[in-house]
């Protein structure tokens, strides 16, 4: 069974199995380390969703390094159980001396119904991470629901087989916004990785 490593913070080097479904693919080792190397390393007392969880490693990471809560957003039944059993074993690992351990949710369902349910519920978020099946049509579907999920001035991490920075307008017409915060793009392999901000206000 393949397998994906927590890079960094409480977790760092523990393995995590993977759900053995086909297209299944991890964020490359190298592509999540450079993200969070763009966050700062360190995702203290962030709330954080992860969009089209996976393997979960996005998620599980950003938990590792300090964030609050992550809620992880997956449909596929059998990866969800993975997912249960990898949380699962994490907590039973989190250092007594570190207090508390982070609340991590998996929510098992479609992820467009899980924004609009919890855009009414109002809840935000500080990192909402998005890494829709690619050469499908659900990044254009999904991207209109995350304004009403984020906190204002909010970070937006997007996996695709594009650039999606490299038409802003287009980009800010499918979030709903007027403009956004270019950060950071890494092209590796076939993966576009970005990291944008959304307006404060």
């Amino acid at each position: 069974m393949s397998k994906v490593r927590i890079i960094g913070g409480v977790w760092r080097r523990h393995m995590l199995p993977i759900a053995a479904v086909e297209g299944l693919r991890p964020t490359p080792d190298r592509v999540r380390e450079t993200v969070f190397n763009w966050l700062g390393q360190d995702c203290t007392g962030m709330q954080v969703l992860d969009l089209y969880a996976g393997t979960g490693a996005l998620g599980f990471e950003a938990a590792s390094r300090g964030a609050s809560s992550v809620v992880l957003v997956e449909q596929h039944r059998q990866v969800v159980a993975q997912l249960q059993e990898n949380k699962a074993y994490l907590i039973s690992k989190w250092p007594a001396e570190e207090g508390k351990p982070p609340s991590i949710q998996i929510d098992a369902g479609d992820v467009l119904a899980c924004l609009k349910r919890l855009a009414g519920a109002g809840k935000q978020f500080d990192l909402v991470a998005l890494d829709p099946p690619f050469r499908s049509d659900l990044m254009q579907a999904t991207l209109p629901f995350i304004k009403a999920v984020l906190k204002p001035g909010g970070l937006v991490y997007a996996e695709w087989h594009e650039n999606l920075l490299a038409d802003e307008a287009e980009l800010c017409k499918a979030l709903n916004v007027q403009e956004i915060d270019a950060l950071r793009h890494l092209k590796a392999g076939q993966v576009h990785a970005h990291l944008f901000a959304l307006p404060a206000v």
